[in-house]
Parts: structure tokens; C-alpha cells; sequence
């Protein structure tokens, strides 16, 4: 099988990096400075405008000048500023709805686009499954139903008369001509 060779347009690659070095953040960010996190991130939604390019999670974080482990953390981790907790969450939701039209424009492949939705946007493919107890044996019986039904089992299915049986008691094999 041969692999699918993928045309790219000629400046593409230079154009991307352009773009990734228009977006960098020249300057170091404090961690706890909401609002200069949101004016980057505003500011890469019109780059990407500007340069004709797709909005996505990495370049996001890029632009903002965090990683996606710290983007994870703040998001994950109760401890910490709530207010950038919810910063990078509606981060993640714009990139996510981005995504969510390019599928459905026909713009991605699926597969891509599942997986996407699966890593970036906590989406899941489950089932519902609905588990209610059952007992394989079927409903507990009395004990003297129990015992009526067995002793007709052994006597051929014929109704046995309760309190017509009488004990067995079992000695081991050999035992009665044995002598101490």
C-alpha cells in the first residue's frame, strides 16, 4: 500500500511559520494577569482572521504564552485563580466550536475531527447500559419448598407426603466391618 502524498501549496510552510512567530508573545506573561491573557488571546483570534488561518487549542496557549499542561491544570485543578479557570475554559469552548463547524462544513476529515472533539474537548463515545439485579436461580424459595421440590425429584416426580421421609445417616465406605 502507498502512502498518499499531500500537495501543499507553494509558501505554505513559510506562511505558517510567519504566522506562528506573529502570534509568539514577546514579552513574559504573569500567570495571574487575566485580563492580559485575554487581550493575547483576543489578539490571535484576529491574527487568525487577519492571516487566514484556523484557530486551534496549541496556538491558542502559544499565543497566550502558557503550555497545555498549565491550560490543563488551571482547568483541572480546584486550587488557584477562578477567575483563569474560567479563562481557559471558554478558550477551549471557542477552539471547540471552531472545530465543531469546520465538521460540519465538511472542512475536516472526521476522524481528525472526532479526535479533536475526544482530546481536546472532553467529549466521549459511551453507551448507556441500565443494570438491574437479577438472580439467575430465579426468585428465592422457602426452604420447604426447596425441600419438596427435591425430595420429587428423587422419588420420579411423584408428590411425596411431607414428613413421609426419614433421615439418612452416612457412615464411611468400609467402616462397619472395621474394628478399633
Amino acid at each position: 500500500m502507498q502512502a498518499q502524498k499531500i500537495e501543499m501549496p507553494e509558501g505554505y510552510n513559510a506562511k505558517v511559520t510567519a504566522f506562528m512567530m506573529e502570534i509568539m508573545p514577546k514579552e513574559p506573561l504573569d500567570l495571574q494577569d487575566v485580563p492580559e491573557m485575554e487581550r493575547r488571546f483576543l489578539n490571535y483570534v484576529q491574527k487568525c482572521s487577519e492571516w487566514d488561518m484556523k484557530v486551534g487549542n496549541q496556538a491558542a496557549y502559544m499565543a497566550i504564552g502558557i503550555t497545555k499542561e498549565q491550560a490543563w491544570e488551571w482547568e483541572n485543578v480546584t486550587k488557584g485563580n477562578p477567575a483563569r479557570a474560567d479563562f481557559i475554559k471558554k478558550v477551549r469552548q471557542f477552539c471547540g466550536v471552531f472545530r465543531e463547524g469546520l465538521m460540519q462544513d465538511g472542512k475536516v476529515n472526521p476522524v481528525t475531527g472526532i479526535f479533536w472533539q475526544k482530546n481536546y474537548d472532553g467529549m466521549k463515545d459511551q453507551t448507556e447500559m441500565v443494570l438491574t439485579p437479577n438472580n439467575p436461580l430465579g426468585e428465592q424459595k422457602d426452604m420447604k419448598a426447596l425441600e419438596q421440590k427435591y425430595l420429587e425429584s428423587a422419588y420420579d416426580g411423584s408428590e411425596v407426603a411431607e414428613g413421609t421421609f426419614t433421615e439418612i445417616t452416612e457412615s464411611p465406605e468400609g467402616a462397619e466391618g472395621q474394628k478399633d
